[in-house]
């Protein structure tokens, strides 16, 4: 099997979020340019966004220190809850020979005070340090989807009141080094995210997306200092299907050092139905989703049914018809 150095690499929009105060007469192309990423690959990347270096750093340090802990102090946060705000949870090797090939710690970080005193208590400086890089990135969220609402000609400021009241939620990925030689692992199977958006924060490559004109995987680089903005399935649903959420998957190769991922899911309200903006449906651009929540796709996901969610709330066209 090829390596990952033998899949086609996507250069991604870079977008200077720098550019979009208001009084920057540079705003409109930015707009411009988030809206034919969205449309057309799904994903860009973001600078000048105001994290520090220094809060990036101390985030992924400090997961490091945390998937280095034994695994029976980890284990203590496993659980098989949908619902749980704290949950660690490991993915084997199908094969077997690997191992453990990625270690996992998802968490409910909005509001803060409510959640942040469940998160891990070791190491000791865990839930300061990945709090502000947290906190930082929901507000970074809260940015660009206004941002992203003005790219699909609604108000800045659509669904703002909604979106700051959402569940934020944090997914840090752990992949372990592999020793197989001349084999690529997948780390985490292709999927969408149940999101607006999704910010990512990652240590090293190894993320590929679903290019959608050619179908193929195309591996996306590392820019150091950015941040990956991915559409999520909540605003395919939004936009009508204007902009479509990027179906990705991560792959792992012989040699790879540790990789640590940090993203940031932005969502609604638990019970929140989100149905696309009544703006963008006409008759040339019929209804094509359901409403939907977090609670649906929680439910759903809780079920076991393997068919991405994202496919039960589109309208067949029969049904338009109706």
């Amino acid at each position: 099997m090829n390596s990952t150095n033998d899949f086609d690499v996507l250069q991604v929009p870079i977008i200077d979020l720098s550019l979009l105060q208001r009084d920057s007469q540079e705003r409109p192309l930015v707009i411009k340019q988030i809206h034919q990423a969205c449309r057309t690959v799904g994903i860009f990347a973001i600078i000048n966004h105001g994290i520090s270096e220094t809060i990036i750093e101390e985030a992924l340090n400090v997961n490091k220190n945390f998937f280095d802990l034994p695994l029976k102090t980890k284990e203590e946060l496993m659980s098989h809850d949908m619902y749980n705000p704290v949950k660690y949870g490991v993915y084997q090797d199908q094969d077997g020979d690997q191992g453990i090939l990625r270690s996992y710690l998802k968490l409910y970080s909005h509001p803060f005070e409510k959640f942040g005193p469940l998160w891990p208590a070791n190491p000791p400086d865990y839930r300061e340090k990945m709090g502000k890089c947290a906190m930082d990135m929901r507000k970074l969220s809260i940015q660009i989807c206004g941002a992203i609402m003005e790219s699909l000609n609604l108000e800045a400021t659509y669904l703002e009141e909604k979106i700051e009241r959402g569940v934020q939620m944090v997914a840090i990925n752990s992949y372990s080094p592999i020793s197989r030689s001349n084999k690529n692992l997948i780390g985490t199977a292709q999927h969408s995210d149940f999101s607006i958006i999704t910010i990512l924060l990652q240590s090293s490559s190894g993320l590929q997306v679903m290019e959608t004109t050619e179908k193929t995987w195309k591996s996306i680089p590392l820019i150091k200092g950015s941040f990956l903005v991915l559409v999520g399935d909540l605003l395919e649903v939004l936009s009508n299907g204007e902009y479509n959420a990027v179906l990705h998957r991560v792959i792992r190769t012989s040699g790879d050092e540790t990789r640590l991922s940090v993203a940031g899911f932005q969502s609604l309200e638990m019970d929140e139905i989100l149905e696309p903006a009544i703006k963008l449906v006409d008759e040339e651009h019929p209804k094509k989703y359901k409403g939907c929540c977090l609670r649906d796709y929680l439910g759903y996901r809780d079920s076991g049914e393997s068919k991405p969610f994202l496919e039960t709330v589109k309208i067949t066209s029969a049904i338009i018809k109706e």
